[in-house]
């Protein structure tokens, strides 16, 4: 107890499932997934940031419009020259037959691609923004690992097709597989 206030762990403010959960599974449609049993942490991570190794040399990132869509994030990265102020906007979308982040260099106002940049400056400015973005990613996504329950991964990895048997790390069923693990006493490794 600190200054006459007890903490009250956020489970005990409601310790079991609403009875209207059922009324969720109701609305999800053939191409949705309801995710259950998400659980809040301690109110604090420790994330990967992003590494300013992947900087474009002589460009500044000033602005961002993005949003995350469904996961998949979009909208646009602004690139300032820091010599001849020249701007380079970079999209960022999602290309779902491909299943891929693209990153197209664009015209700073218009829809069609940059013309007054160099292919080692598009290709330079491109890592930049995939590098953050890939962090923005993977942090939204260590977030998610980290608020879920067993339930709850379970249905997020059935709902992105992944909903294979999961193993533990001493099955087994895994051993000499994978070239990380350590060979065996006998001086076979993970080959044979």
């Amino acid at each position: 107890m600190s200054g006459g206030l007890a903490r009250i762990p956020f489970a005990a403010l409601r310790p079991e499932t609403p009875a209207n959960l059922r009324g969720l599974y109701v609305g999800i449609r053939d191409d949705q997934a309801l995710i259950p049993g998400l659980k809040m942490g301690f109110g604090a991570l420790t994330v990967q940031r992003w590494d300013p190794a992947y900087a474009a040399a002589g460009w500044t990132l000033y602005g961002a419009d993005l949003a995350l869509d469904q996961g998949h994030p979009f909208g646009s990265m602004f690139y300032r020259n820091d010599t001849d102020d020249r701007v380079l906007r970079i999209g960022v979308k999602w290309h779902p037959p491909v299943q891929q982040l693209e990153f197209p260099a664009l015209h700073p106002s218009k829809p069609e691609l940059t013309s007054d940049c160099t292919e080692e400056e598009v290709a330079a400015v491109v890592l930049d923004a995939r590098s953050r973005i890939g962090t923005l990613v993977a942090v939204n996504a260590q977030i998610g690992s980290f608020v879920a329950t067993e339930e709850s991964e379970n249905a997020i990895l059935d709902a992105s097709g992944l909903g294979l048997e999961r193993l533990s790390e001493d099955d087994p069923r895994l051993a000499g597989r994978g070239s990380h693990r350590p060979s065996e006493p006998d001086g076979g490794g993970a080959d044979g």
